[in-house]
């Protein structure tokens, strides 16, 4: 991914943050951000990429926010960093309602039943592409990767690509 113009910055909470900096040392090009997704100050960081192409990738961690923190989240992306493409994965509503809740293990709360629902949240936002993990054999998941040949189940977790607005010209 690294074509050695590319900018990175790392978020995470205050604590994980530390023990990323114990493994991995920060470069020019590599930042870290200890803060909440949820407190947008660590968007002032970025402050200075606006107008510029951004990807913001954002694994396993949007499904554990309630909906209305991440449709806040996608609504403050899109409004300062205007053209910018985000990319995370969606569960089906269905997935939330089946998982099952224990008290030590963190709950999804988040899920779409339309991935273009989030099209709705702010102007010019819009999907661009969604992957399924079990569209291609993957030997890894074992039996699970028996879901593929239930269309039903096989779309109930993906990864999902957005452009959030339309860029500044």
């Amino acid at each position: 991914m690294d074509n050695g113009q590319v900018e990175w910055y790392g978020l995470d909470l205050p604590e994980v943050i530390e023990l990323r900096k114990e493994l991995l040392e920060e470069t020019p090009r590599s930042h870290f951000i200890g803060c909440s997704v949820l407190d947008f100050s660590w968007m002032n960081a970025l402050s200075d990429r606006a107008g510029k192409p951004i990807l913001f990738l954002a694994e396993a961690v949007l499904v554990y926010l309630e909906e209305a923190d991440v449709k806040r989240l996608v609504q403050t992306l899109a409004q300062r960093f205007p053209g910018a493409e985000l990319v995370c994965e969606a569960y089906s509503p269905m997935v939330i309602r089946s998982h099952p809740r224990q008290a030590a293990v963190a709950q999804p709360h988040w899920g779409l039943k339309d991935d273009r629902d989030v099209e709705a949240w702010a102007p010019g936002i819009r999907l661009l592409n969604q992957w399924y993990y079990f569209d291609k054999p993957e030997p890894r998941l074992g039996v699970f990767q028996l879901m593929r040949y239930f269309p039903f189940l096989a779309r109930m977790v993906r990864i999902v690509h957005y452009r959030l607005g339309e860029a500044a010209e």
